[in-house]
Formats: structure tokens, sequence, C-alpha cells
């Protein structure tokens, strides 16, 4: 991928003043005039967001390729505006507009806890990714129901920064974030502490670095797509397991699924590198699974194929 074609080379839309204004929205407005807006907003976004448009029609051609899932009428726009619902509820969660009343637990496998284990236990990974909105998660799980729950989350560029800073601004609670790119030997003698400490661990596994280093060709939705290495590498060098975590947006609620995904990535050179493709693989495969049931929850906007270049 080209550095101009980078998701994190493009023009960030949601600049602060916009940000500043769905805030206020969300904070002053009832709700039937929160999604008013909210659809006005998401209109003048699609139309004047053509590749983006085309991005989005590209990855629900897929799916409807190798899922046979069933899209909506107007399917493109409605993901575009199911993007700005999720925007405005990262403020009204932490306007307590939504309620940790109002999440739909599903933790089949009792990692709550493991959440709730004493500090003395060592912390794990929590791999999310842009597929629903894992602020939800993050606010309703930080607030004072696991008192040992401590988080802290790798992110890719600035634009996380700009955004966390609204969220601070509207209520919420400062989220310690970690660049990815500034990831040195320092950084990373830190986040093993935290681990030590019982901290978890967040990050993405769906957007390749901003560096661009550290990618492997994945399948994922018929065809090979590049995944970020570098959330898995961390995993073996931290020997942390690793667990999955969804915040999906269904029929008007939250529902949080936790599950464990698999436990320390072991090995060395080849054997590791084995192991690390093997655990990449089967996350696609669950993400794959994931947008089948909620196939308008996909935010990854951006050429995730490398259409553009394919088609030079």
């Amino acid at each position: 991928m080209s550095s101009e074609q980078h998701w994190a080379k493009q023009k960030e839309r949601g600049n602060a003043f916009f940000l500043r204004i769905t805030s206020l929205i969300v904070k002053y407005l009832p709700l039937w005039a929160i999604r008013f807006a909210t659809f006005w907003v998401v209109l003048y976004f699609f139309l004047t967001s053509k590749k983006m448009r085309e991005n989005i029609r590209r990855y629900q051609q897929r799916l409807v390729k190798t899922t046979k899932v069933k899209l909506p009428s107007y399917a493109v726009f409605r993901q575009f505006l199911a993007f700005g619902e999720a925007i405005t509820d990262c403020f009204a969660v932490w306007q307590n507009k939504i309620r940790y009343d109002d999440l739909i637990v599903d933790d089949a496998e009792d990692l709550y806890a493991e959440i709730d284990a004493e500090p003395k236990e060592r912390g794990q990974l929590l791999i999310c990714s842009h597929f629903g909105n894992i602020e939800i998660c993050r606010a309703l799980l930080n607030n004072g129901h696991h008192k040992n729950f401590q988080l802290s989350a790798l992110v890719h560029s600035r634009n996380a920064e700009a955004f966390n800073k609204a969220l601070v601004e509207a209520g919420a609670n400062e989220l310690p974030l970690i660049q990815v790119a500034e990831l040195d030997a320092q950084k990373m003698l830190e986040i093993h502490q935290r681990i030590d400490r019982g901290e978890w661990i967040a990050i993405a596994a769906d957007r390749i670095p901003v560096r661009g280093e550290k990618t492997k060709k994945i399948e994922f939705l018929g065809e090979q797509a590049d995944f970020p290495q570098g959330p898995w590498l961390l995993a073996s060098l931290l020997k942390a397991p690793v667990n999955t975590v969804f915040c999906l947006k269904e029929n008007g609620r939250y529902r949080l699924k936790l599950r464990h995904f698999c436990p320390i990535i072991q090995g060395r050179g080849a054997q590791r590198e084995q192991n690390i493709q093997q655990a990449m693989q089967q996350y696609a495969r669950l993400l794959e699974r994931e947008c089948s049931e909620n196939p308008l929850l996909w935010f990854n906007f951006y050429d995730f194929w490398n259409d553009n270049l394919t088609s030079d």
C-alpha cells in the first residue's frame, strides 16, 4: 500500500470542531433530535466521500459473495449512518445516556472472573477491531463495576488522541494511550510492567501499522488483505493470553461479547512465525463471522484490500 493510500495518511474528516459540535448535540438535544441531526451530518459526509463510498461498497460485495448475507436497501448509506450513530453514542455513554444496565453481557466463558481478579494476577491482551463500538465497552467497564480492572490502549495515530481528548471534555475518564509508532524498547518495558501489575492492554488487529512494517497477507472475505502482525508478536513477547472483545449495537442496545481467543503464543523463530500466522488467520475468520451477523458495523472506510493498486 502506498503512503498516499494508507488509512493514517488520509485527510481526517472528523476534526475537533465537528467533534465538539457532536458533543453539544448529544448533551443538550433529546434522542429524536440527535437522530435527526446525525442523519443530515452523515448525509453530507456520504455525498462528499466518493472514495469511502466505493470502499464500503467493495466490502459489502465481498461479504455478500463469501457469506451469502442479505443486505438491506441503501446498504452503503446505512453503513455510514451506523458509523454516525456510533460516534454520537460514544459521547452519549460518557454523559450517562447509555448506562451499564443497558448493556447485554455475552460472556459465555466467564472472562469477567479474570477481569475482576486481584491485581496480583498478570494482565492480558484484549484484541479489538474497527467493528462495532469499543468505546461503549471502555466506558461501561470503567465505571466502578470492575474495581480491579485497569485498561491501556495501543493506538496507531494521533487521530485517536484527538478523539480521546474530545471524549474527556465530554466527561470521559482519560484512557492511557500508547503510540504504536513510538514502540521502542522503553515503551515495551513499560507495557511489560503494566501487564505484570495486572493491567490489561487493548489493541486493534485490523489495521496495518502507520509505518507499514510487520504485516502479513491473510485471507479475509475471500481475498488476501494486509493485517498487522504486531498485536500477535506483542502477545508472544509479553507471554500474555489473548482475548477478543466486540461491542455490537443490536436492536437499539449494546451487546458486549467477550471470549478467550488463544493461550500464550509459544515458539521462537520460524515456529513462532507459523503460530502467529495461524492466530491471525483464525482472527480473520472470527471477524468474517461477526461481519456476517452485523454487516453494517464494519467501520474501516479505507481501501482495505488495496483495490486501487490491483486495478491499475
